[in-house]
């Protein structure tokens, strides 16, 4: 009995190929390549980043491109549109007008931004709002957050995005071309490392120990990037209140640091600080006519 089995088994197979090889196979491959539809958005990026400065902008989540020790979140497509022409108004434009070209920005500028909706947040309490990598790279965390109202915040924008923008920016430029080594003496025995967020718990301690804010006591490199972020993110008057709100003594030291970061731009780079600053605050101040969101 087990043999006729066999036998009805082999003939089933044996018929069934048989019928299969009578079939023609079709020449289309199951495989096809989809094209993406491209949005408003991609066209925007096409036109005024890709084109000009070769520079790509991921505002669709991609895993791979993202730091698996957070807990993250997608960006929105209208906060996606708001950061894309803000970072060009507020971020890109202003280095053209005053080098004179888009070369600088082409040539230093990195060619992958990456937008996370969510901070990430770190062991101790304070949350990721940037990163750079080996000078190809930005993330830019918390896009979600900005909105129409936000948008036109100037010290919401500055605090969330481009303070980070120009400190990660000002990595680059610094592990291209390094400063001088004076500026970590300044204040080189006092630099806390991982410790900054509990032993500086508000900017005017910082201050008085000579440190623009309390994330610049981690380590030179974040104070001359601190130091260069925030001078050209804010007004005279808001620089001079956060230098001064630790004391004559730490307003001194911040002063000098501030003197370095100065003549390196302007020796290393042809960058006049001040007259970046100025080009910023012009624009901050037109933020209300800026429409963030047409891509017309």
């Amino acid at each position: 009995m087990k043999i006729l089995n066999k036998i009805n088994v082999l003939l089933f197979f044996s018929v069934l190929l048989f019928s299969c090889s009578e079939e023609k196979l079709s020449p289309d491959s199951i495989f096809v390549d989809k094209k993406a539809e491209r949005n408003e958005l991609d066209n925007y990026i096409q036109q005024k980043y890709t084109k000009d400065y070769n520079i790509a902008i991921l505002y669709k989540f991609v895993e791979k491109e993202s730091d698996l020790n957070y807990n993250l979140s997608p960006a929105s497509y209208e906060s996606s549109v708001r950061m894309t022409k803000l970072l060009y108004y507020l971020g890109i434009e202003p280095y053209d007008k005053i080098t004179g070209s888009k070369d600088f920005i082409k040539k230093y500028f990195p060619k992958l931004l990456n937008y996370i909706g969510s901070p990430a947040y770190r062991n101790n309490g304070t949350f990721v709002l940037g990163t750079a990598e080996g000078g190809v790279k930005i993330t830019l965390y918390l896009l979600n957050e900005l909105n129409e109202e936000t948008g036109k915040d100037v010290a919401f924008l500055n605090e969330y995005y481009f303070h980070t923008m120009h400190h990660e920016f000002g990595h680059i430029l610094h592990q291209t071309k390094g400063y001088p080594a004076s500026f970590e003496q300044i204040t080189g025995a006092s630099y806390v490392s991982d410790s900054w967020s509990d032993i500086y718990e508000i900017d005017s301690d910082a201050a008085a120990a000579g440190f623009v804010s309390p994330y610049a006591s981690k380590e030179p490199n974040e104070d001359f990037v601190e130091t260069y972020s925030y001078y050209i993110t804010l007004s005279p008057a808001q620089w001079n209140q956060r230098i001064s709100s630790g004391g004559a003594e730490g307003k001194a030291l911040i002063e000098a640091k501030l003197d370095i970061v100065r003549t390196y731009f302007q020796n290393v780079w042809n960058i006049n600080l001040d007259e970046l600053r100025d080009e910023i605050l012009a624009r901050q101040a037109d933020l209300p006519n800026f429409d963030q969101t047409s891509l017309k």
